[in-house]
């Protein structure tokens, strides 16, 4: 594991500690002391991230509820020629599989087809949970923790559209992934989801120990 990412995760499980000692102690010290942690925190996030400190100490004062890793999903959707439905995105211009957060009273596939619908403009129907990645272990560039569960799903109706979170939106047969202008750690979810769709025998992928070895995905 790389310097930075110990850092990362250093600093990402201080402010989780700090927030859930925020949540339950009312001891003016004890508060004052886990804003420090916090702060400490964002100074240790801000030396391996384009925020500066005072930046992300507003930003981790905003969400003083994340104690716990965040769920959220991506829908690989496949169409009847076994091409993949993937999204440019808006905020960073790289490709991605249609996700999101989900939100509280939806279960985690409905969050997928909701996500999936906002994103493309195609109701879809979810087939199958085949993964579930931890954020930290895939080594994504993010300021939380997420456990994303991973979905297949094929269209009902409607077709590809460009929305407000898109720049464009392509159907992708394997040999024409844009491996190299993927968002985050999306080229391994895409990579499974099409050994997935191979092969639907094979059992739901799930992050184990991190000093366990990890499949090695082809393309």
């Amino acid at each position: 594991m790389s310097l930075e990412m110990q850092l990362i995760r250093l600093a990402d499980e201080l402010r989780a500690l700090s927030n859930a000692g925020l949540r339950f102690t009312q001891d003016p010290y004890q508060i004052e002391r886990y804003h420090r942690i916090l702060e400490i925190s964002a100074e240790l996030t801000s030396a391996v991230n384009d925020h500066g400190p005072a930046e992300l100490r507003r930003l981790f004062l905003e969400d003083l509820h994340y104690m716990t890793p965040y769920t959220v999903v991506d829908t690989a959707i496949f169409d009847e020629d076994g091409r993949i439905l993937l999204i440019q995105r808006a905020d960073n211009s790289r490709w991605a599989l249609p996700g999101g957060a989900c939100e509280v009273g939806e279960t985690a596939a409905t969050g997928a087809a909701r996500e999936a619908w906002e994103e493309t403009g195609c109701v879809v129907e979810i087939d199958q949970l085949i993964g579930l990645f931890d954020s930290r272990v895939s080594n994504e560039q993010t300021l939380h923790h997420l456990y994303i569960f991973l979905f297949s799903a094929h269209l009902v109706s409607g077709f590809p559209r460009i929305t407000r979170e898109t720049l464009d939106i392509r159907w992708f047969a394997p040999a024409e992934i844009p491996w190299t202008h993927l968002s985050g750690n999306h080229g391994t979810r895409i990579r499974h989801a099409f050994l997935w769709r191979s092969d639907p025998a094979i059992p739901i992928f799930f992050e184990r120990d991190p000093w366990q070895p990890r499949p090695t995905f082809q393309h």
